[in-house]
């Protein structure tokens, strides 16, 4: 998986292999191509909890994903406000943390999956992950840090909004076409799913062949996240691989 699509929070600067710089384009063009086909399951939109952490307790493990994945060691990583100004999420530093703290940032955790058979798996249905989740202290500060996110990963070049059934209390999704599977010709598909419960924040990012994805994995996988915030999935701590340390220019 690359390092560094436009993930809307701390995984936007390290996702591919290099960094896309913020545009300033909006979420209002129609919807592209990639939204979801099939009959979703949907969560109770109105049910708010106050989540304790810590927020690894709510990212997708790889236990749930079955036989054929791989966790991705580099991208498991604990993330804490300090180091997560520091992102391209932000314009500065002192920005980012002027505004962490203004939300009541506790924490967050981020983690990566890759299928077994890299590259040839994907060319036949396969997708990388990039899953991560961030608490904070208040439902208020979560639902500005969503909307701030959300503004971000919109505004990214070549993101395009899809539709797609709702998630938790809040959510949204973005479509983007950017390079190919490893040296084949077939496009590589980004899809991204934002969404908001309570006092949680979840990004799910899923990377593809064109001729294979839709939205729908990438939301499948945020509603694990989502029913293990309202209780209906158990939700034990992942054991962390290594403190979260931004990448050189990030």
């Amino acid at each position: 998986m690359p390092r560094a699509l436009a993930l809307a929070t701390c995984a936007l600067a390290t996702l591919l292999p290099f960094a896309i710089a913020c545009g300033d384009g909006t979420a209002d063009a129609p919807p592209a191509q990639g939204g979801s086909t099939a009959t979703p399951e949907v969560t109770n939109p109105s049910v708010s909890p106050r989540l304790d952490p810590p927020a690894s307790k709510y990212v997708v493990r790889v236990e749930e994903l079955g036989t054929n994945w791989i966790t991705d060691i580099p991208s498991t990583l604990v993330v804490d406000g300090d180091a997560y100004a520091k992102t391209s999420v932000f314009s500065s530093e002192a920005e980012g943390k002027k505004l962490l703290q203004s939300w009541g940032y506790e924490g967050g955790y981020q983690t990566g999956y890759t299928p077994e058979g890299r590259e040839t798996a994907v060319l036949n249905g396969a997708y990388w992950i990039r899953t991560e989740c961030h608490l904070f202290a208040q439902e208020s500060g979560a639902k500005q840090a969503y909307d701030y996110f959300n503004k971000f990963a919109a505004a990214q070049p070549g993101m395009a909004p899809v539709s797609m059934a709702q998630v938790g209390n809040q959510s949204a999704a973005y479509v983007m076409t950017l390079g190919t599977i490893g040296k084949s010709s077939v496009n590589a598909v980004y899809h991204q799913v934002l969404f908001r419960r309570g006092n949680l924040v979840c990004v799910v990012l899923t990377k593809g062949a064109e001729p294979f994805m839709k939205v729908d994995p990438a939301r499948n996988l945020a509603l694990i996240s989502d029913k293990k915030a309202l209780g209906q999935l158990d939700t034990p701590e992942p054991t962390p691989t290594s403190n979260y340390t931004p990448a050189a220019g990030n």
